[in-house]
């Protein structure tokens, strides 16, 4: 009799424990923790953060091409001090004294005085200026210069590789945190099944030892009892350890503390996901797959790259404007003061055939980078294909995982109905708990594993919006 309570009692906690697996549970779309844990890993981190910063370095290079177009304004300021170099002789001496001399004599002869120098130095005159300064304010403006808009236009291209980047690690790292945080929950939930089996082979211990103790059954079913216990507990202790691995990886994704506590979603509804069609799921990944629109702007710069090559054989015009003060002393006034107003033609008539072969290699770049398109648009058809048919074989593992879970709970009533009666040995009885017991822990991760794929599709698919 008491025998037969007990193994209600058991039964009632069993079937109890299988309701809360059945319950109805929420969409995948509506895991609200979980997307708030995105926003986060979006925010905190640090391999994200660095992908922002090389965005905002390719932001900063295109406004320094954009400022190339705009005139650039300077000041040059030179003091020189010279010495040697070329000299100029001019014979002021030799050319003078005797006109003097004779002046001077006409003059004396009409009693006048001697009014004119008859000792005259010839005069040497540095071609360097023994010390001088010039300073002046610049100003340049590009009139026709093909390599600064091509220059532009290359900036441009790259800030834009630059932001797709961003957003390709972005959905990575959204697809990461969806799957570190479903293996955690994957984690809990074994946890709990494996305690709740605890309890029932705690009581199948105490129910045993009251058969030995009234001799109603030998010793060995205690021992089996025991044995039974400890195994589950080993098995505790294993799950306790993939938890605390599955926390740890969640919280660095999230840049936390590793063992930053995890808010757990318990109803994750798999029923719910709507099937994906391949076909409308490789038309959306090669939409919006960012590796692709990636490999256009590559393909794009390497179109500029080849125009850029091609205007070195440009003439390049600019204008440019001075305004200063030259001589020997610093002086800033109307007598030391010029202006000169310059244009200015450079032309590259022969540079070794550097020029053509730069634009020849910028050609080939741009045909690698058609070929790399092609070949990513089949690859990204290849990971839709198996991404596809790696969750509709989770789906129906799933169904699977469920008709195994009612076998094994309605082959343990018939066993522990025998049980019961006597009819059937305490190994029977055993190895159908364990059975259940497997057979709702392989539902477990054959739900979460389905989350994961779905997760994976998602990321293939760039189904979710990330900018």
């Amino acid at each position: 009799m008491i025998k037969s309570i007990l193994m209600s009692a058991i039964i009632l906690m069993i079937c109890g424990r299988l309701e809360l697996t059945a319950q109805e549970i929420k969409p995948f779309s509506e895991i609200e923790v979980l997307n708030g844990y995105i926003e986060e890993g979006f925010g905190n981190n640090l391999a994200l953060k660095q992908k922002h910063f090389s965005y905002q370095q390719s932001v900063k290079s295109l406004k320094e091409a954009r400022g190339m177009f705009l005139p650039s304004v300077g000041i040059d300021a030179r003091y020189s001090r010279a010495g040697g170099g070329r000299i100029i002789e001019f014979p002021v001496g030799d050319m003078l004294n005797n006109v003097y001399l004779t002046l001077n004599n006409m003059l004396e002869a009409q009693g006048q005085g001697r009014s004119f120098p008859e000792n005259l130095p010839n005069e040497q005159i540095h071609f360097l200026r023994e010390k001088e300064h010039d300073t002046k304010i610049r100003a340049v403006q590009p009139i026709f210069q093909p390599a600064i808009y091509y220059n532009y236009k290359i900036r441009s291209k790259l800030k834009n590789v630059s932001e797709l980047e961003v957003n390709v690690y972005k959905r990575q790292l959204a697809a990461e945190i969806k799957t570190a945080y479903f293996n955690y929950l994957k984690t809990v939930q074994v946890e709990r099944l494996l305690k709740e089996t605890k309890k029932l082979l705690k009581e199948n211990l105490r129910v045993s030892q009251k058969l030995f103790e009234s001799e109603k059954a030998t010793k060995e079913i205690v021992y089996r009892a025991q044995t039974e216990l400890s195994k589950i507990e080993q098995q505790i202790t294993e799950s306790q350890k993939y938890s605390i691995l599955a926390q740890s990886h969640f919280n660095f994704l999230l840049n936390r503390p590793l063992q930053e506590k995890i808010e757990i979603e318990n109803n994750l509804n798999v029923e719910k996901i709507s099937d994906t069609n391949f076909d409308a799921a490789t038309a959306l990944a090669l939409k919006n797959r960012e590796e692709l629109k990636q490999l256009e702007k590559a393909a794009e710069i390497a179109v500029y790259s080849k125009g850029l090559a091609a205007s070195a054989f440009l003439p390049g015009i600019s204008l440019a404007a001075d305004y200063g003060f030259q001589g020997e002393e610093y002086k800033f006034d109307s007598e030391n003061d010029y202006w000169m107003v310059s244009g200015v033609l450079q032309w590259n008539l022969f540079n070794g055939f550097q020029d053509q072969a730069k634009r020849q290699r910028a050609a080939i770049e741009e045909k690698k980078y058609q070929t790399q398109l092609q070949e990513t648009r089949n690859l990204i058809q290849l990971q839709v294909q198996e991404a596809v048919n790696n969750l509709k074989v989770a789906q129906k593992q799933i169904i699977t995982a469920k008709d195994r879970v009612n076998s094994a709970r309605q082959s343990f009533k018939l066993i522990n109905k025998k049980y019961e009666q006597g009819m059937s040995a305490q190994i029977e009885y055993l190895d159908a708990r364990n059975s259940l017991t497997n057979a709702e822990i392989n539902l477990i991760l054959s739900q979460y594993d389905y989350l994961i794929k779905n997760a994976e599709v998602e990321r293939i698919t760039a189904s979710i919006q990330v900018n």
